[in-house]
C-alpha cells in the first residue's frame, strides 16, 4: 500500500499529472500549475487564467490545437496560410507570436529563429492533451523573457490514465481528410502511448495553400522507484505544402518541405509531500526547404532552427505557511536563415537563466507570490523580470488578486541578424535590415482581478483589470537607399512606446456533468505611436468574445454551439481585416458497442455564418461541414 500511495504521489506532483477533466471544475478548489510553477486553486493563483479542459476540447469540434485558443478571452487567432498560423494575446503580433510562450509539459517550444510557434506540424495530437493552462498576462518570472503577453501549457494526459486502441477518420469540405491511430499500453513499470496522424487540406480561399501533413508523437513513462519516474516524449512530423503566392511572374506559388524532432526526457524525484527535484533536457529541430522562384531569379528560402535546452527545478516546503519553487536553467538556439539574413552560415545564442518564487501564506486568507527571474545571453547583459502579486481571500466563493510585474522579451536569433537583401511579394515585399543592436522589449504591468464561484460552486467567474506600459519596442522605421540597386532599405530598431488599457470577463458553468457553458469576453485599448509599417493601436481589436455551450442528452446525443466575435484589427505589417462572427455547430453520438468498446459519430459545421478574413483580407476558411467516426478499444 505504501508503494502505490508513493506512485500516486509522485504522479500528481509531476507537471504533467492527470487529473480526471470532466471533474476538474467540479470539484472544491479546482488546481492549476503554471502560474507559478507551483501547484495552486484557481483562487489564490496570481494571475488570470483559462483552462481548456478535455471536455471543452470534444465540445468545441476543433480540427487543430491552434483553434481552441479562440475559447480564451482576448486572444487572436489567425491563419496566414493553412501552414503558418498565429495564436496571440491582445495583438503586438505578426505571424509569428513573439510575446507568447509556449509550453508542452512545462517545456518550452518557443521557435528559435523568428519566435512563435509552427502549430501546422507540431508533433502532437489533440486527443493526447489533458488540458490547456493559458496565463492571459505576462509571466517572465516564471517562465523567462519570452512570456511577455502570455503563457500556453499544453499538459498531456498520462499514459496510465489513456490505456487502450483509438483510431478515428475525419473527412469534409476543402478536400480535407484526416485519419488517427492511436495505442497505450503498460509492461511491467513502463507504460508507453504511440499516436499517428496523417492530414491534407486545400488551405484557405484565394491562396494556394494546400498542405499534407503525418505526424509521429510518443510518450513513455517509467518508475523507476515509488518516488522516482521518469518521462521520455519523442515526435516527428514531415510537412509537404503549397505555400505563398498568386501565380504571377513575381510571387509564384512555392512549394515547401519541411520536418521536425522534437523530444524531452524529464526525471522527477519526490523526496516527500512537500519537496520534489525535477531535470529535464529538451531537443526540438525544424528543417524546411523551400526554392523561391521570382521572375527569372532563384532564390533559397530554406530554414533550419534547433534548439537544446536544460532545466533543474526544485520545489520545497520552508515552513508551515511558506512554500518556495527554483531553479535554473541553459539552452543554446542555433538557426540557419539565408534569404533572411543574408548568410549560410548558422547564428546562435546562449542563454543561461535562473530563477525563484516564493509563495507565503499570512493571516489566515492572504497569499503572497514574490517571484523574479535572471537571464544572460550572447546578446544581452543580464535582464531580469520580478513579479509580486498579493491575493484575498474575502470568502469560500470571493477571492481578489493585486499584481505589478515587469516582463522581457529578447529579440530572437533572426530580429538580430535580418538583412533581406532580395523582396518576395508573399514572403516580404520590402528589404530590411537590422541597424544597431537591439535591446530587450519591456512590458510594465499592473492588474487587478477577481474570482468568484456561486450556485453551489457550479458556476465560476474570473474579472480583469490591467493597465500596461510598453518600452523599446522592435519596429521597421525609417530607411536607407540602398547602393547597388538604388531600393529603399528599412532599418529594424528598438525604441518604440505604447500603453493599452484592458478589461475581461470569464465564466464557466456546470451545474452537472451533461452541462456546459463557457464564454469570455475582452475589451482592449492600445494607444501606440504609428511608425512607417507599425501600428499597435490597432493590432487588436477592441472588442472580441466567445461562448461554448453543451449538453449531453440521453440515449448519450451530445450537442454543442461554438460562437466566436471580433472586430476591426490589423496585424503588424498588414491590412485591416473587418470584424467578423463565427458560429460552429456540432453533434455527436456515443454508442456502447460491448463492454470494452465505443463508437462515436460526429457531425461538425463551421463558419455558419460564412466566411470572413482570417489574417489578411480575401484570404479566408469558407463554410465547411466535417463528419467524424472514432472507435475506441479499453
Amino acid at each position: 500500500m505504501k508503494r502505490v500511495a508513493g506512485v500516486l504521489t509522485l504522479f500528481v506532483s509531476q507537471a504533467s499529472y492527470a487529473q480526471d477533466a470532466n471533474d476538474f471544475f467540479l470539484d472544491d478548489a479546482p488546481a492549476v500549475l503554471t502560474a507559478t510553477r507551483l501547484k495552486q486553486p484557481l483562487s489564490r493563483a496570481p494571475g488570470a487564467m483559462t483552462v481548456i479542459d478535455k471536455t471543452m476540447i470534444k465540445a468545441s469540434g476543433a480540427k487543430e490545437i491552434v483553434e481552441l485558443f479562440r475559447l480564451v478571452p482576448g486572444m487572436q487567432i489567425g491563419y496566414k496560410r493553412k501552414n503558418l498560423s498565429s495564436a496571440t494575446y491582445h495583438g503586438m503580433s505578426d505571424e509569428f507570436s513573439r510575446g507568447m510562450q509556449v509550453l508542452i509539459d512545462g517545456h518550452s517550444i518557443y521557435n528559435a529563429s523568428f519566435g512563435g510557434v509552427h502549430w501546422d506540424d507540431y508533433p502532437l495530437l489533440i486527443e493526447d492533451i489533458e488540458r490547456i493552462e493559458v496565463i492571459r498576462g505576462p509571466n517572465a518570472a516564471t517562465y523567462g523573457p519570452n512570456s511577455f503577453l502570455g503563457v500556453i501549457n499544453i499538459i498531456t494526459t498520462h499514459t496510465s490514465q489513456d490505456q487502450g486502441a483509438h483510431a478515428s477518420f475525419r473527412a469534409g469540405s476543402n478536400d480535407y481528410y484526416r485519419s488517427t491511430a492511436r495505442y497505450a499500453g503498460t509492461w511491467n513499470d513502463l507504460s508507453y502511448r504511440f499516436s499517428y496522424m496523417h492530414q491534407q487540406e486545400d488551405g484557405l480561399e484565394s491562396v494556394a495553400d494546400s498542405q499534407l501533413v503525418d505526424v509521429l508523437s510518443t510518450r513513455f513513462d517509467y518508475r523507476l522507484s515509488e518516488n522516482s519516474a521518469l518521462q521520455y516524449n519523442f515526435g516527428y512530423s514531415a510537412d509537404k505544402s503549397q505555400t505563398g503566392g498568386h501565380g504571377g511572374l513575381n510571387d509564384s506559388v512555392r512549394n515547401q518541405r519541411a520536418s521536425r524532432i522534437s523530444q524531452n526526457l524529464s526525471w522527477t524525484h519526490q523526496f516527500d509531500m512537500n519537496e520534489q527535484l525535477l531535470v529535464q533536457l529538451t531537443h526540438i529541430r525544424r528543417d524546411s526547404v523551400e526554392p523561391v522562384r521570382v521572375g527569372l531569379t532563384n532564390l533559397n528560402n530554406d530554414t533550419m532552427s534547433e534548439r537544446l535546452d536544460f532545466e533543474l527545478q526544485h520545489t520545497t516546503q520552508l515552513f508551515d505557511d511558506l512554500r518556495m519553487v527554483w531553479g535554473l536553467g541553459s539552452r543554446l538556439d542555433r538557426t540557419r536563415l539565408p534569404f533572411w539574413l543574408n548568410t549560410h552560415d548558422d547564428k546562435s545564442n546562449v542563454l543561461y537563466r535562473l530563477f525563484a518564487n516564493f509563495e507565503w501564506k499570512f493571516l489566515e486568507d492572504f497569499t503572497l507570490n514574490l517571484g523574479a527571474l535572471l537571464e544572460k545571453n550572447a546578446y544581452q547583459n543580464v535582464d531580469i523580470s520580478p513579479k509580486a502579486a498579493l491575493n484575498y481571500l474575502w470568502s469560500e466563493q470571493h477571492s481578489f488578486r493585486l499584481i505589478a510585474s515587469k516582463a522581457s522579451r529578447m529579440p530572437t536569433i533572426g530580429e538580430q541578424h535580418i538583412d533581406i537583401r532580395n523582396t518576395v511579394p508573399s514572403i516580404l515585399p520590402f528589404l530590411v535590415k537590422t541597424t544597431g543592436h537591439l535591446m530587450p522589449e519591456e512590458v510594465y504591468t499592473l492588474e487587478f482581478g477577481h474570482h468568484g464561484q456561486f450556485f453551489d460552486k457550479t458556476l465560476t467567474s474570473d474579472i480583469k483589470f490591467s493597465h500596461q506600459r510598453f518600452r523599446r519596442l522592435t519596429q521597421i522605421t525609417g530607411f536607407d537607399v540602398d547602393p547597388e540597386t538604388g531600393e529603399p532599405i528599412f532599418h529594424y530598431q528598438t525604441g518604440d512606446v505604447a500603453t493599452a488599457l484592458n478589461y475581461e470577463m470569464q465564466l464557466d458553468y456546470r451545474p452537472n456533468p451533461e452541462t456546459l457553458l463557457h464564454m469570455g469576453y475582452s475589451w482592449i485599448n492600445i494607444d501606440g505611436r504609428p511608425m512607417a509599417l507599425i501600428d499597435y493601436g490597432s493590432s487588436a481589436p477592441h472588442h472580441s468574445a466567445n461562448l461554448l455551450a453543451s449538453y449531453r442528452f440521453p440515449q448519450q446525443w451530445q450537442a454543442s454551439v461554438g460562437y466566436y466575435y471580433q472586430s476591426a484589427m490589423t496585424y503588424l505589417r498588414s491590412t485591416e481585416i473587418n470584424q467578423f462572427q463565427r458560429l460552429d455547430l456540432i453533434l455527436q453520438k456515443s454508442l456502447k458497442l460491448t463492454e470494452n468498446q465505443s463508437l462515436n459519430l460526429a457531425l461538425i459545421h463551421q463558419n455558419v455564418l460564412g466566411s470572413k478574413d482570417e489574417f489578411t483580407p480575401g484570404q479566408h476558411w469558407s463554410d465547411q461541414t466535417f463528419f467524424e467516426i472514432s472507435y475506441r478499444f479499453d
